[in-house]
């Protein structure tokens, strides 16, 4: 007799496979909630529209150009903070082979869980002789130091941005922070560099970790200092920068008044806050719905800007944003990748 792949359970007539694992219905649990999400916000967007429908619909595509370059460039900050690290745990990767793991690997960010991001990064480095696994655990940091850098503009700046959008969404203990410009934005920036010792321990830990028996220069071994994350809070700083821009561009392609920098802050705060409540949110693939919604709300109530305007550039922007990604991953993969010279 052939040997019993699978034995029935005398009780409920089910089919037990050895060493097979239970289901798991999680995936299907995201997929509810990340609809549930949609719902609720579609009915919230169907709502603001209809109290404030626009006129007429006009889009100066012209504008979409510098909002896409704004985009693109505003990652190249994330890049280099993505190559010190690796350097600094001894693993060196050239510009190319990062700009390329690095682009293509945003499209993994529309998997629900975002994680395939750091696997297609870490397995694009390969050829570069770098430890894969590393790259993607350097990847994650990149992106948490990407994230914590973005929350400290967007709630620095909030207050007097956002101004009655923001303490809308306070509770009523905290209002008292509309009368505080100076001391709320310098304290969200001091607690924020404080905890960076506390990130270069951790980071530090796991690095080693994933590549056991590195050796250091001297005998300092090789560890990512609270001083290099405080470089990559400082020059991410400059790639939310460009994202606040690209927004504006979208929003100045809408508008028929001139181009004001004045409003830069209020670019900065909205962008910012929505794109890191879509990275949190990890059930919402690539922050769709969710980023579209914070960033609705954190521009409807500017009198230059209201819902309708709100909504159609929440849109516009996903798409101008998407399509950069798509064509710079796309290209990208296509291009060959460098190929690392053994030197035995």
């Amino acid at each position: 007799m052939s040997p019993i792949d699978a034995v029935t359970n005398p009780e409920k007539g089910e089919s037990i496979v050895p060493g097979a694992r239970p289901k798991s219905y999680w995936p299907v649990i995201k997929w509810i909630l990340f609809v549930i999400v949609l719902v609720f916000l579609g009915r919230r967007a169907f709502l603001l529209w209809k109290l404030a429908p626009p006129k007429s619909i006009q889009i100066n595509a012209w504008w979409l150009i510098p909002a896409a370059l704004s985009y693109v460039i505003g990652w190249f900050p994330s890049i280099w903070f993505w190559r010190a690290m690796l350097h600094r745990l001894q693993q060196p990767l050239d510009w190319w082979t990062a700009i390329r793991a690095y682009h293509v690997g945003q499209i993994g960010k529309y998997v629900p869980g975002k994680a395939m991001v750091l696997i297609i990064r870490g397995a694009l480095t390969k050829s570069a002789n770098v430890n894969s696994v590393l790259a993607g655990v350097t990847a994650a940091y990149e992106s948490l130091v990407f994230i914590a850098t973005g929350a400290m503009l967007g709630l620095a700046l909030a207050p007097s941005a956002l101004g009655p959008t923001f303490s809308k969404w306070l509770p009523l203990q905290l209002n008292w922070l509309q009368k505080q410009p100076f001391l709320w934005p310098v304290a969200v920036i001091v607690v924020t560099f404080a905890t960076t010792p506390i990130s270069s321990w951790l980071f530090t830990r796991v690095g080693r970790k994933v590549v056991p028996g590195q050796k250091g220069i001297g005998d300092t071994p090789p560890s990512i200092s609270a001083g290099l994350i405080s470089q990559g809070i400082v020059v991410m700083t400059l790639g939310w920068i460009c994202h606040a821009f690209s927004l504006g561009f979208v929003l100045q392609s809408l508008s028929d008044a001139p181009f004001k920098l004045t409003l830069f802050p209020v670019w900065l705060a909205s962008a910012s806050l929505s794109l890191v409540g879509g990275f949190v949110v990890l059930i919402a693939p690539g922050g769709i719905g969710v980023r579209e919604g914070i960033l609705v709300e954190a521009l409807k109530d500017h009198p230059a800007i209201g819902p309708s305007t709100a909504l159609i550039a929440a849109g516009l922007l996903r798409v101008v944003w998407f399509v950069t990604e798509l064509i710079s991953a796309a290209v990208l993969f296509l291009a060959k990748p460098k190929t690392a010279i053994s030197v035995d």
